[in-house]
């Protein structure tokens, strides 16, 4: 340690001690500061991905707002019919509907974004590499594009991005099967088992604006599905579980399931989690099986 001199008037001199400070951090102290932001890293991003995921499921609650909107002017104009259209080809997947259905409801306000959920963004992904190979255009720009897409498996019908719950039908079947009134004796085994009934085995599917099941039964929702084919990669064969329902479906965050939002024919909009999701509808015996 350096030290300093003062002469004082009268001869005293005064020596006094310098201090100089340190600036550099030890090898010690750094790796204790970049462990620390490590810590603090691993606290925050779990919340941060939540708060990005929770703007998501937002959207896509307003999406299904829309759809609600757009369903009740459709059916004020069809004597208070909701939107119904007979697919043709293909399947009977909750997502199969008739090729009048974009066209339809664009009049009333559903626009290319409204059938695309934000939480699922690997689909609007793969429509536009769809679009960029067969267009070519950048993405999907307006309805008729959209409309090529949703048809480019089955000329004749649609595949959409959600589950369609208004009844409909293929090849002279209607389907989603409907089984409220019927006793539970000819239930299916899945629709028996589960711990509580899902609202369509109770009050049926809804058809028109004031059915009982309007307000009671959604008339679209999330797609969620259970298969290992059909365009669904759940982990293990189609089942009626809900542990067991694809990841390319519904709403996953970090590989956890967390719920499916769904419309309501009186216009409200709500979101089940897994505890209050249910198998409601099978392809075939086989599967799919189809939540909501």
């Amino acid at each position: 340690m350096k030290a300093s001199a003062f002469t004082f008037k009268g001869g005293l001199t005064v020596h006094q001690p310098s201090v100089s400070k340190r600036m550099a951090f030890t090898l010690i102290e750094l790796l204790v500061v970049i462990a620390t932001l490590a810590v603090l890293a691993a606290m925050l991003l779990p919340a941060l991905a939540g708060t990005q995921s929770q703007s998501k499921v937002t959207a896509c609650t307003a999406r299904f707002r829309q759809w609600a909107v757009s369903a009740n002017l459709y059916a004020n104009d069809n004597r208070g019919w909701l939107p119904s259209f007979n697919p043709v080809g293909g399947g009977e997947y909750a997502r199969d509907v008739g090729t009048n259905m974009l066209n339809a409801l664009y009049a009333y306000g559903m626009n290319v974004p409204d059938w695309f959920c934000p939480m699922r963004p690997n689909q609007w992904d793969a429509a536009n590499q769809w679009v960029q190979q067969n267009a070519p255009l950048p993405s999907i720009l307006n309805i008729n594009l959209l409309t090529s897409y949703f048809s480019r498996n089955f000329p004749l019908e649609f595949e959409l991005n959600d589950n369609y719950w208004v009844p409909r039908s293929q090849s002279g079947t209607s389907f989603p099967v409907d089984f409220s009134g019927r006793p539970q004796t000819i239930w299916p085994i899945w629709l028996k088992n589960q711990p509580t009934l899902p609202t369509s085995a109770i009050y049926g599917w809804p058809q028109r604006l004031h059915d009982i099941a309007a307000s009671q039964v959604p008339f679209v929702s999330d797609s969620a599905g259970s298969a290992q084919f059909g365009g669904l990669n759940s982990p293990y064969p189609a089942s009626s579980y809900v542990t067991n329902i694809a990841p390319n479906t519904a709403h996953f965050v970090n590989g956890t399931l967390i719920g499916v939002n769904l419309a309501f024919a009186d216009g409200h909009v709500e979101g089940h989690d897994p505890s209050q999701m249910r198998a409601v509808y099978a392809s075939s015996l086989t599967g799919p099986f189809w939540f909501y």
